[in-house]
């Protein structure tokens, strides 16, 4: 019960954030170069079931090619959300040169962190209800005109739950930056 109410706390916590960013005069704290990017996904879930996602992320640009995802906080399901799996990482975007009448630019992503997955159903007594272990990204897409995001995402967790690991997750995603 603890982990719904974590993953509770996170989504009306992101919701808020990206609620106030929609104000014109929202500004984010000590430097103009933060970001806050919200991200969602669909694919192949772990263990070869289709699936879908959100991710929020804080990124600092540190110059017109390179950005910092200082963190992002990815939530992931299979379509019955039967198993929730939450990911903190930090990882890096390098961007190329503009083109496309100077509106759209390729990227890469990569990112390293925390995954942690929840079953949500009960199965029977003995069942472990949670797994935990290291999580890698990376992904490519597109940016256009700054805002909008376009791309593919790949993804591994060594979580385990119930001795078998979630192993990769292959997503489209769209994201839009603040």
């Amino acid at each position: 019960m603890k982990y719904i109410k974590l993953v509770f706390s996170l989504c009306i916590l992101s919701a808020c954030l990206s609620a106030n960013a929609q104000n014109g005069d929202f500004k984010m704290p000590f430097d103009p170069r933060f970001h806050m990017i919200l991200e969602t996904k669909v694919g192949s879930y772990h263990y070869s079931r289709g699936g879908f996602g959100v991710n929020f992320v804080l990124e600092r640009e540190m110059n017109k090619y390179l950005a910092w995802d200082v963190f992002s906080i990815d939530f992931s399901a299979p379509w019955n959300c039967d198993l929730v799996n939450i990911g903190i990482k930090t990882g890096l975007r390098g961007f190329s040169p503009r083109f496309w009448e100077k509106q759209m630019r390729a990227y890469t992503s990569f990112a390293l962190g925390y995954d942690c997955g929840i079953i949500t159903t009960k199965i029977g007594p003995m069942t472990e209800r949670a797994g935990h272990g290291f999580a890698l990204s990376c992904g490519a897409g597109f940016q256009f005109r700054e805002k909008i995001f376009v791309g593919y995402d790949f993804e591994y967790s060594t979580a385990e739950i119930d001795k078998g690991r979630f192993g990769v997750a292959h997503y489209a995603k769209i994201g839009y930056k603040f």
